[in-house]
């Protein structure tokens, strides 16, 4: 057989189209514009899902929706805000649920995913009333199994102020390492012009969690239709 019809035939072999096949379903043709489908993530105490406008009156608890002077509106805005962001991108902000009570006490998410460069970054915030009980480095975990296993990142980055120590902690806690100041994101208007900027790459994640029970016995994820 002649050398131009083997690579024909090797390209067009069942094996080559399997390859191809899973290639589509992993990487979109327009890698700048995916949109993702958002499960529900569940870990010991906690189950990251949707949020919907049942969860108005958990929302106008929240201190930074209670420091304005309409909170019912402000929580309004801030569902409106993901119903968008699920109906354009597929994913948006997790509200995070209490399994123990229901409650939802605060929110998690990728604001921003690269996919040409296979990066993401996250965000997270628990309500005052909850700190301190290690809910945000659990939730952090399950972003962090999320965007390394299921969709395929190979970076995740997180921000957090200069004096914001215990945001400082989760991330260390998560892993993920100090690289340096960032500026600050365009759609902040905080005092400080800058930011700590901490990432975690995908290869040191898996080496630190491969086998871990805590990721096996208690992640899961599942459709949002079985809520």
């Amino acid at each position: 057989m002649a050398l131009k019809d083997q690579i024909n035939h090797f390209f067009h072999s069942p094996v080559m189209k399997s390859l191809r096949n899973r290639i589509r379903r992993i990487l979109p043709t327009d890698l700048g514009q995916r949109k993702l489908q958002m499960p529900v993530l569940e870990t010991e105490r906690l189950v990251l899902r949707q949020l919907d406008q049942d969860d108005l009156r958990d929302i106008t608890t929240w201190d930074e929706v209670t420091s304005v002077q309409n909170n019912d509106v402000a929580a309004q805005e801030f569902l409106e805000y993901c119903f968008r962001e699920y109906r354009e991108r597929g994913v948006g902000p997790w509200g995070i649920q209490l399994k123990e009570t229901g409650a939802i006490v605060g929110n998690c998410g990728f604001p921003d995913i690269i996919f040409k460069k296979l990066c993401g970054e996250v965000n997270y915030y628990i309500a005052s009333r909850y700190r301190g009980k290690g809910l945000a480095p659990e939730a952090l975990q399950a972003l962090l199994v999320w965007g390394f296993r299921e969709i395929g990142l190979t970076r995740i980055q997180a921000r957090c102020e200069p004096d914001n120590l215990s945001s400082e902690r989760v991330m260390q806690k998560a892993g993920m390492k100090f690289e340096g100041w960032i500026e600050q994101a365009p759609s902040l208007k905080d005092s400080s012009p800058k930011q700590k900027l901490y990432a975690i790459q995908g290869n040191d994640f898996n080496k630190v969690n491969n086998g871990s029970d805590y990721l096996a016995m208690n992640m899961t994820a599942r459709s949002n239709d079985s809520r």
